[in-house]
């Protein structure tokens, strides 16, 4: 779903991003961009330049549409979120285990 419009799921209530790129940021995409509905990415509130100590934090509701056109690089972000229960902490904790076992199996170059 990375890009493409969504809204959080769910069991998330607050989401924080801060986001970690060079201040050379290239300014060819990547920019999340806050949405007024879950159709058009060219209608939106606000959009955030994914820069070196940019912080944004937004609540999940049914209407928290955001979503950035397609960037090929990387975005360099620490990503927080407030979740419902223990039950949501522990399938991501599982799964991040898993894909973290699994790119020390397979580094790929940075």
């Amino acid at each position: 779903r990375d890009g493409k419009i969504h809204t959080d799921s769910k069991t998330k209530i607050i989401t924080v991003l801060l986001y970690m790129n060079e201040d050379n940021w290239d300014n060819s995409g990547g920019r999340l961009r806050i949405l007024n509905n879950g159709t058009d990415l060219e209608d939106y509130v606000a959009e955030v330049e994914p820069r070196g100590g940019t912080l944004i934090v937004f609540k999940r509701s049914d209407n928290s549409w955001h979503g950035h056109h397609p960037y090929a690089g990387q975005r360099r972000a620490i990503q927080l979120n407030w979740v419902l229960d223990q039950a949501v902490v522990d399938h991501e904790q599982n799964r991040h285990g898993l894909s973290s076992w699994l790119k020390k199996l397979f580094p790929s170059k940075m």
